[in-house]
């Protein structure tokens, strides 16, 4: 997720009727959802939310990255890896529509035999011609410890800022319904090949 110097997404009515109707569905799908969705948990779980259960309001992660590096030919050892560059002939120095597809481990502490937590699952583009921006996609399967659920993260970041964030959008389990902000910071890297990176992802949860 860093360091890309370094290394290489049967009515009868008129079609705007029905448009008109299904415009209409989702706006009220998502009015209702925000009108379930906005209590604050509390540090133990618990919120005045009467409709759905609240679950924790602040949960911290940490994502241990490694890339499969065909120079090293690392296959027993990688959890991301890089898809082909685009198909163009005019330089790209910032990797404009490079993707990588990761299943990393997540642990409750920096390192990496800290007690794990699960796996983070998805992707992260390169959409920037002029830095490197990267657009992440993914979801966080918490499968061990005293929450259990996902959790989906998206949003775009700056690789040269030290604190970035991201959205998170929803989830299941104990994090049925959850919303909030992600704040991601580069915990370590080492650019030896295979290249690794540990990020932390600090939540700020609302049911």
């Amino acid at each position: 997720m860093t360091s890309h110097r370094y290394i290489m997404t049967s009515l009868r009515s008129s079609p705007f009727v029905l448009f008109s109707c299904f415009l209409g569905a989702v706006i009220l799908a998502v009015l209702s959802s925000s009108s379930i969705s906005g209590a604050k948990a509390s540090e133990d779980g618990s919120c005045s939310n009467k409709v759905l259960p609240c679950g924790p309001a602040n949960f911290t992660f940490y994502l241990h990255n490694t890339v499969y590096n065909p120079a090293v030919d690392n296959q027993d050892s990688f959890n991301s890896i890089y898809g082909l560059p685009p198909n163009i002939s005019f330089p790209n120095p910032f990797n404009f529509g490079v993707m990588n597809t990761f299943e990393d481990p997540l642990t409750s502490g920096p390192s990496i035999n800290s007690a794990p937590l699960g796996k983070a699952q998805g992707f992260y583009l390169l959409d920037s011609f002029n830095e490197y921006m990267l657009f992440h996609v993914f979801t966080a399967n918490i499968s061990v410890g005293d929450y259990t659920g996902t959790i989906a993260i998206l949003g775009q970041v700056r690789e040269v800022d030290s604190v970035r964030y991201l959205t998170v959008i929803g989830g299941t389990g104990a994090f049925l319904g959850a919303r909030g902000v992600a704040t991601n910071r580069l915990i370590d890297i080492d650019h030896t090949p295979p290249a690794k990176w540990t990020m932390s992802f600090e939540l700020d949860l609302y049911y």
